[in-house]
């Protein structure tokens, strides 16, 4: 699982669902980097969004 990330301020800023303040979560990186990709066609600062791996939860 991947979820899309970006550094303001020094700080990690993560991608949330639309209203929401869950994390947008890919299933694969294919789709976490097309993603990413066109976020940062329309962006033109220095603050460019990333994909990063999640590990699963585990169940107990």
């Amino acid at each position: 699982m991947y979820i899309i990330a970006r550094e303001v301020n020094e700080q990690t800023e993560y991608l949330t669902d639309t209203s929401s303040t869950t994390r947008k979560v890919f299933k694969d990186y294919t789709s976490a980097e097309n993603f990413v990709n066109k976020l940062n066609s329309h962006i033109q600062s220095n603050k460019k969004w990333y994909v990063v791996k999640v590990e699963e939860a585990k169940e107990s």
